[in-house]
């Protein structure tokens, strides 16, 4: 299954939107000495606490770009400028680039990528044009974070038919289950076992409530 994340360009404490662009990757800071590939959740956040314990907060961010995150997923970067969002496709696993794992150097310190490939020919997307609903889940302060939920409108944006034939699909799938589940609550309500009639009446309550 696809995701859809935001990832804001600004690893480590400084904007590398520029570095992100021409060599087609997207990254988180953390540098932590360390190739984090074949690491458990709770080796790194052994590591982190070794290296710099106030770092602890941001380890939902390393696990999203280390473990998640995956071929065909789509990426949402919006630009510090508060007018621009760039968009682009996650096309590899998880990389280290170890010249990048240095936590006092100005313009290091995001060694944890992965590879893309941008939408538009890597030019930026009015932020105005979005649609409501996807802007304001642009406003989370975090670095990442999963918006799957908005995945229908970005397959749109982007004219990626692949990816909306796949909504689509998904969509039919689940209204043909959800006919089903109706046929099978309503055959439930007729039974003759009253314990399996109550249930359903119950089911079938509970959901006139939502």
């Amino acid at each position: 299954m696809t995701n859809l994340w935001m990832l804001r360009p600004i690893p480590h404490g400084h904007n590398q939107m520029q570095y992100f662009l021409s060599h087609n990757r997207i990254a988180v800071g953390y540098p932590l000495d360390t190739n984090l590939q074949n690491f458990s959740q709770q080796e790194i956040r052994n590591k982190i606490r070794e290296v710099d314990a106030s770092w602890e907060t941001g380890i939902n961010n390393i696990e999203k770009i280390v473990y998640l995150m995956q071929k065909g997923d789509i990426v949402i970067v919006p630009e510090q400028n508060a007018r621009d969002v760039y968009f682009a496709e996650i096309v590899s696993d998880y990389i280290y680039e170890p010249d990048l794992d240095k936590n006092d150097v100005v313009g290091s310190g995001f060694p944890h990528q992965r590879e893309v490939l941008w939408y538009f020919d890597k030019k930026p997307f009015p932020r105005n044009e979005l649609p409501d609903a996807l802007t304001k889940s642009l406003r989370f302060p975090g670095a990442t974070a999963e918006l799957t939920k908005h995945l229908p409108l970005v397959a749109e944006i982007i004219g990626n038919t692949d990816l909306m034939q796949q909504m689509q699909t998904t969509t039919l799938s689940f209204e043909h289950l959800y006919d089903k589940a109706l046929q099978v609550v309503e055959e439930a309500l007729e039974s003759r076992d009253q314990n399996i009639a109550l249930k359903a009446a119950e089911i079938v309550l509970n959901y006139s409530k939502v």
